[in-house]
């Protein structure tokens, strides 16, 4: 279980300031960073995986700086989209050897039977359906075994029933004993989850 520590935290874009004095901590469970669009949620991600660093205040991951390779980081939107032109195992494979994962092929093979993709494995991503795509952007966050996975709106797309499935394969992550931090729009998909973060406030409640 992995804790994470926003302590009055401050993130300017520019001129603009997306959030200043934003404390939250988190151990273990599902979680979400909950707003409209372009209020800063994915920018927290990126916060606790390391690829950003605070204008001030401090992130801590079990007590140490964000390390990107701790943190299994989910596609995010309009950002860092997946490689649509690769097929899901090309996908998943590439990020294991970015990662430098001993026996990647294997650790792919173990990931497309976990989430079901065996049929499609050598679909292009961009001809996948949603509930498959959020399954390859999951099992690209997971491919290096991080504790804490970090997901960018895992709901969009799918319709109400395979949201259920989704949300299933987030909580069996967390009885794992993995932390996971999730953006959304959705209050009802916020209401969910052991944590919310509310921006642009940055108002925090709880279950």
């Amino acid at each position: 279980m992995t804790d994470v520590v926003f302590s009055d935290v401050e993130l300017r874009d520019g001129r603009k300031i997306l959030y200043q004095g934003l404390n939250f901590t988190l151990s273990g469970g599902l979680n979400a960073v909950y707003g409209p669009s372009r209020t800063g949620k994915s920018s927290i991600l990126l916060l606790a995986s390391g690829h950003l660093a605070p204008t001030a205040g401090r992130v801590l991951i079990d007590g140490k700086r964000p390390d990107r390779r701790r943190a299994g980081l989910g596609p995010i939107h309009d950002l860092t989209p997946l490689f649509d032109t690769l097929s899901v195992q090309e996908t998943i494979l590439f990020q294991a050897r970015l990662h430098k994962v001993r026996q990647p092929k294997a650790r792919v093979a173990e990931l497309i039977a976990q989430y079901d993709l065996h049929d499609v494995r050598s679909y292009r991503v961009k001809d996948l359906a949603h509930l498959e795509q959020f399954r390859t952007g999951l099992a690209t966050a997971l491919v290096h075994r991080p504790d804490l996975i970090l997901i960018d709106e895992p709901e969009r797309g799918l319709t109400n029933e395979e949201w259920e499935v989704a949300h299933g394969d987030l909580l069996r992550l967390t009885r794992d004993g993995h932390t996971v931090l999730m953006t959304t729009v959705l209050a009802q998909v916020a209401d969910r989850c052991a944590t919310v973060i509310e921006l642009p406030g940055g108002e925090v409640r709880s279950a």
